[in-house]
């Protein structure tokens, strides 16, 4: 193992944060995956889990399995592991700028496209990627932690960006491209929703790899090999067990020898437990005024429409307001806080429609 410390500007002069990545095997013997952790630095069931991959992976590596190459980033985000505030973590947001960590990842495609044409293999357009990337000037610290993160990540043929929910089951978002693929990933770690789309909006980590290898395609009129990238989303925030972390750990080991990252017996993915959906059929219930929220559903339901989740509680008259899915599909997520606000967001049930468009993510 190789421990690489990536020194990233702190806000004010004399301060800086230092990022570790992880790194394994070698070049050229197999796929080189990347998977992080804690980019949104409040979301902590990933860097549990890939501190314990890492623990792992050294033993293997000692023992000649991993092949290619594995780097593991488990927290990524040391910025936003520094936010707290009278006792509370804001690790989504950052504090200066208030910009998600986990948007605006940038469009390289037009500086890449100047410098290939259609012959160019994969190789190429990750050097063209990387190029064009490090050309781009750095303004703030969320730049410098952008920068420093995607271009690992571009460097990789497998991309893994591994978050949590608020309350949830564990599910994956992906690309349309990548359907068997993040349909093998599900039935390793038993996602309970896996979500789709072509483009989510708002150029998330993951999301961003893919939008920039498709944005190629079209600059150069051809058709790209492009990379595997998939957000986990790792259940909810205060899932953070051992046994958890252990059973998910496995999982993830044995997608890796399936892929060809590590060497030993493969063994195929089990049947995920529910088949993929579009994210754009995701029905978000929100609160139609502000109260109480009193759940009568969790996370890891099938719901047919019509179905009742809850209810809004008005604390002053005892009104309750139903909470109501108008399709149902499975109800794989919900917010923890249960004051609302009116407009808020509450719940997340996955449909086989197509229900919205747009920026497909929630801030």
């Amino acid at each position: 193992m190789h421990i690489q410390k990536h020194t990233l500007p702190g806000v004010m002069p004399g301060t800086h944060h230092v990022l570790n990545s992880y790194h394994f095997g070698e070049a050229g013997r197999g796929p080189h995956v990347y998977l992080q952790a804690g980019l949104h630095a409040d979301e902590l069931p990933g860097v549990v889990l890939l501190h314990r991959l890492c623990r792992r992976l050294e033993v293997l590596e000692s023992e000649g399995r991993i092949r290619g190459q594995l780097t593991v980033v488990p927290m990524a985000n040391p910025q936003g592991m520094t936010q707290h505030l009278q006792g509370q973590h804001f690790g989504r947001f950052d504090g200066v700028s208030a910009e998600n960590f986990n948007r605006s990842y940038p469009d390289l495609s037009a500086a890449a496209a100047a410098q290939l044409d259609a012959s160019a293999d994969a190789a190429k357009v990750r050097g063209a990627l990387r190029q064009a990337l490090a050309a781009r000037p750095v303004a703030s610290t969320v730049d410098a932690l952008r920068h420093t993160l995607f271009d690992m990540a571009l460097a990789a043929d497998v991309v893994l960006d591994v978050h949590c929910d608020s309350e949830a089951v564990l599910h994956l978002y992906g690309n349309n491209r990548h359907q068997a693929a993040a349909g093998e990933l599900a039935g390793f770690l038993q996602a309970g929703a896996t979500l789709l789309c072509d483009e989510a909006g708002g150029m998330s980590f993951d999301d961003a790899v893919v939008q920039n290898w498709r944005r190629l395609e079209d600059r150069l009129g051809v058709t790209l090999d492009i990379p595997l990238a998939l957000t986990l989303e790792l259940r909810g925030v205060a899932d953070i067990e051992d046994r958890l972390a252990a059973r998910d750990e496995g999982g993830l080991l044995a997608w890796l020898s399936w892929i060809g990252g590590l060497d030993g017996e493969k063994v195929a993915p089990p049947q995920a437990p529910q088949a993929a959906t579009p994210l754009a059929g995701v029905e978000v219930i929100v609160a139609p005024h502000g109260g109480v929220v009193v759940y009568q559903g969790a996370p890891g339901q099938r719901l047919v429409a019509g179905a009742r989740i809850g209810y809004l509680l008005n604390p002053l008259d005892g009104s309750q307001t139903p909470l109501l899915s108008q399709y149902g599909g499975y109800f794989y997520a919900r917010v923890a806080n249960r004051l609302a606000t009116a407009g808020a967001e509450l719940a997340f049930i996955a449909g086989s429609g197509c229900w919205r468009e747009g920026d497909l993510l929630s801030a």
